[in-house]
C-alpha cells in the first residue's frame, strides 16, 4: 500500500540525516549483554533423523536460523520450561507434545541450552531484565517433508506449525497452572525451589497472575474468527492488532483475525523486490530491515512510545542485530532440489522428456506471471521482479488484500507525531492503520541507531554516503514517492470526487469516473471515494489516499516442497490448481507432512494433527488462479514434472 511504502521511504533519509551520530557512537551490546560480533561461529548441530539436502546452509547458519532471538518475548524463560501440559503433569516442553503442534525437534547449543524446537527461542524482553521464552523465524520456515521411512528437513520451507492451536493450549496451560493449586505447588517449587518461603510463592503465584492477564488479553485481541489450522496465520491482522491495540492502549483499534494465510517458503526472499503475499513493502535498501522490525513488532514485540531522548526513537525489544544475521543467512539459502533427493533415493527420478516438455509449456501458461530464477545464483539483492497481479484479475480470495488496505485505527497517543517520526506530516486523529505500523518502525530503528549501527549501515549501503538531496532522490525513485495524480494534468482525483459530488453524483458514478482516466487494474477507487466522503474534513488529508490491491506472483523453484497452494492455501496440490476452481475440493485435509509426489502437495488425509479445510468460509476461498486449466491429461503431467524440476 502506497502509505506504507511512502513512509518506510523516510528511513534512508533518516539514516542521512543522523549519520554523524550513527558513525560517532560507541558500540553498545546486544540484548544478549554482548558486543555483537559478525564473525561469531555457534557450535555445530545436528539431528541424524532427517535427511538434510544441500540448500547453501551448513549447521552454523542453521543453529542461527533456528535459535537467534529477535525480540519476541512471550514469557518468562523459567517459567516455559516448569510448565505443565493441561491435562497431565508432563512438561510443557516435551518434545513429542510440542511436536504435535508441527514444531521440530531439535538438539543443544549455546544458544539453545535446553534444546528447545526449532523456532522457540531464548530471549529478552523490552528491559532485558530475564530471560524469556521467544519465538523467531525458524518456527514457520522450516519444514519436515515425509516420503516413505525418510524425513527430509527443508530449511526455508513453510512449516507444519500449528501456531493458533500453540496459543490456545500455552494460554490453556496457564490458566489451569493458576487455578489448580496443586499444580501451581509443583510449579511454584521448580521455580522457587521445594523449601521457598510461602511469602515467595505468593509474590511468584501474584506475578503469575499478570503474565496470565498479559497472555488473555492477546488471545482476546487477536480472537481467530477463521481457524488458520496448520500451516497458516493471519500475520498482517495481528501485527497490526499489537502495534495499534496493544502498543497504542487503544482496544477498539483491534480487529478478528479473519484473514490466515499459508506459512511461505522464504527461499530467495532477499532477492525479491517484494516478499509479502499483498506486496506491501518493496523489499531494498531499509525496506528488508523494515519488513523485519514490523514483523517482531507483530510477534511478541515490546515497544514504548514514549520516545527516549539519546538515541531518539522508540525502546523496544527488537534486536536488530540479530535480525540482520537472520537476514544475511537467507542470503545464502537456496530452493531444494527433487534431483538432489532423486539422486539420494528419497524421490523418483526426473522423466527428462517430460521435463523438457513441460517447461515448453510453463514458458507458455505460467512464466508471464512466475518468473524464472537460478535456485544457486539469484543475482544482486531485492533484484528479482515480482509480478504483481491485480485482485480483480487474480480473482482468488480478497480477504487478506483488502483488509490490510482499508482498515482504519485511531492515532491516540500518536496523534500529532509525524507520519516519518522525525518527517512528514502529523498524524491525524484517524489514520490507516498500516501508517501507525511504519510510523512505529521507524521510531524503533532510530532508538536503536547506537546500538546496531552496524546492521543498519550495512542494510543500507552506499545510499548512507550521498548527499541530503541525492538521498531525497534515491527514495523518490525507490519508493515511486508521488501524491497519486501528480503525473495528470487535469484535476486530481480529490478535485473530481468534489466536483462530482457537488453536482449530485452517485459514488458509483464518481468510481466510475476515477477508472475512467486510469488504466491501474489494482486501485481501489471505491475505497478512496467512500473514505473520502466519510472522513471527517481534519482528517480528509490522512485518509484521500489511493490504495491497491494485488497479490504478487513469485518465483516457483522448489515449490514441490510446499503446499497447499493459492496465498490462503485453499487448494491442495498443484494438479488441482490446474483445474478449473468450479472442479477443486471443496474440503481437504491439511496437516500431513507426507508429501504427494503425483500431484505436488501434501497427503489429503485425517491425522492427529490435521484439521479439515472447508473452502467456504469466509477467508478461505479456493476461487481464481484460473491458468493452464485447458492443457490436456498429457499436458498436465508434463508441466508438473517440468516444476518440480524447478
Amino acid at each position: 500500500m502506497r502509505t506504507l511504502v511512502k513512509t518506510l521511504g523516510f528511513l534512508v533519509l533518516l539514516v542521512v540525516a543522523a549519520i554523524g551520530y550513527w558513525i560517532f557512537s560507541p558500540s553498545k551490546p546486544d540484548s544478549d549483554g554482548q558486543a555483537y560480533d559478525y564473525d561469531y561461529k555457534p557450535e555445530n548441530v545436528d539431528n541424524p533423523d532427517f535427511v538434510s539436502l544441500d540448500q547453501g546452509w551448513d549447521n552454523v547458519a542453521r543453529d542461527v536460523f533456528y535459535h537467534a532471538p529477535q525480540g519476541s518475548p512471550i514469557l518468562p524463560y523459567d517459567w516455559f520450561l516448569a510448565l505443565e501440559q493441561p491435562d497431565a503433569r508432563k512438561p510443557f516442553r516435551d518434545d513429542d507434545y510440542l511436536a504435535g503442534f508441527g514444531l521440530i525437534p531439535w538438539g543443544k547449543s549455546a544458544r539453545n541450552p535446553d534444546g528447545l524446537p526449532i523456532g522457540l527461542t531464548r530471549d529478552k524482553g523490552i528491559y532485558g531484565v530475564e530471560a524469556k521464552l521467544g519465538m523467531n523465524c525458524g518456527a514457520c520456515h522450516v519444514t519436515k517433508v515425509t516420503v516413505g521411512d525418510k524425513q527430509l528437513l527443508i530449511d526455508g520451507g513453510a512449516s507444519h506449525f500449528n501456531f493458533g492451536d500453540f496459543m490456545a493450549a500455552l494460554l490453556d496451560t496457564m490458566d489451569s497452572t493458576y487455578t489448580d493449586e496443586a499444580k501451581f505447588a509443583r510449579f511454584a517449587a521448580a521455580i522457587n525451589g521445594p523449601d521457598a518461603d510461602p511469602a515467595r510463592n505468593a509474590e511468584l503465584r501474584q506475578r503469575f497472575r499478570g503474565v496470565l492477564e498479559h497472555r488473555r488479553d492477546w488471545a482476546i485481541r487477536n480472537n481467530m474468527t477463521v481457524v488458520p489450522g496448520p500451516s497458516r496465520v493471519d500475520a498482517l491482522n495481528i501485527i497490526l492488532n499489537q502495534v495499534t491495540a496493544y502498543m497504542l492502549d487503544r482496544p477498539d483499534n483491534a480487529r478478528p483475525v479473519k484473514a490466515p494465510v499459508s506459512l511461505p517458503f522464504v527461499w530467495d526472499a532477499p532477492y525479491l523486490d517484494f516478499v509479502q503475499y499483498n506486496a506491501v513493502v518493496p523489499n531494498a535498501g531499509a525496506g528488508a530491515l523494515g519488513r523485519n522490525v514490523g514483523q517482531v513488532l507483530g510477534v511478541f514485540g515490546e515497544a514504548e512510545i514514549i520516545p527516549s531522548t539519546i538515541p531518539m526513537g522508540y525502546p523496544s525489544s527488537v534486536n536488530i542485530s540479530h535480525l540482520n544475521d537472520l537476514e544475511k543467512t537467507m542470503e545464502d539459502l537456496h530452493a531444494p532440489s527433487w534431483a538432489e533427493a532423486a539422486d539420494k533415493g528419497i524421490l523418483p527420478a526426473l522423466d527428462a522428456d517430460k521435463v523438457a516438455a513441460g517447461a515448453a509449456i510453463f514458458t507458455k501458461e505460467c512464466s508471464g506471471c512466475h518468473r524464472g530464477i537460478d535456485r544457486l545464483n539469484q543475482g544482486d539483492l531485492a533484484s528479482v521482479k515480482v509480478t504483481k497481479v491485480a485482485l480483480s484479475e487474480i480473482g482468488t480470495d480478497p480477504t487478506a488484500a483488502l483488509g490490510f488496505v482499508e482498515r482504519q485505527a485511531n492515532t491516540g497517543p500518536l496523534q500529532g507525531r509525524k507520519s516519518g517520526f522525525v518527517a512528514g506530516n502529523p498524524l491525524c486523529e484517524r489514520v490507516y492503520a498500516n501508517q501507525l505500523l511504519a510510523h512505529m518502525t521507524v521510531g524503533v530503528m532510530m532508538e536503536q541507531l547506537g546500538t546496531s549501527k552496524g546492521p543498519i549501515l550495512d542494510t543500507l549501503g552506499e545510499e548512507v554516503g550521498a548527499s541530503l538531496k541525492g538521498a531525497l532522490k534515491t527514495v523518490e525513485e525507490k519508493f515511486s514517492l508521488r501524491p497519486h495524480g501528480a503525473v495528470k494534468t487535469e484535476a486530481s482525483d480529490q478535485e473530481i470526487i468534489a466536483q462530482m459530488r457537488a453536482r449530485g453524483a452517485t459514488e458509483d458514478q464518481i468510481v466510475a469516473a476515477l477508472k475512467a482516466r486510469e488504466t491501474d487494474k489494482a486501485a481501489l477507487y471505491k475505497v478512496l471515494v467512500e473514505d473520502t466522503l466519510d472522513a471527517r474534513i481534519k482528517d480528509l488529508g490522512c485518509l484521500e489516499v489511493l490504495q491497491d490491491a494485488v497479490y504478487r506472483a513469485r518465483p516457483l523453484d522448489g515449490i514441490w516442497a510446499t503446499g497447499p497452494f493459492l496465498h490462503n492455501g485453499s487448494v491442495p496440490n498443484i494438479r488441482e490448481l490446474l483445474r478449473p476452481a468450479s472442479a477443486r475440493s471443496k474440503t481437504f485435509y491439511v496437516g500431513s507432512t507426507e508429501l504427494d509426489t503425483a500431484n505436488i502437495g501434501f497427503a489429503n488425509k485425517p491425522g492427529p494433527r490435521s484439521m479439515l479445510f472447508d473452502t467456504s468460509l469466509p477467508g478461505n476461498s479456493n476461487a481464481g488462479h484460473e491458468y493452464g486449466t485447458g492443457l490436456s491429461g498429457e499436458q498436465v503431467e508434463a508441466l508438473l514434472e517440468y516444476i518440480r524440476s524447478l
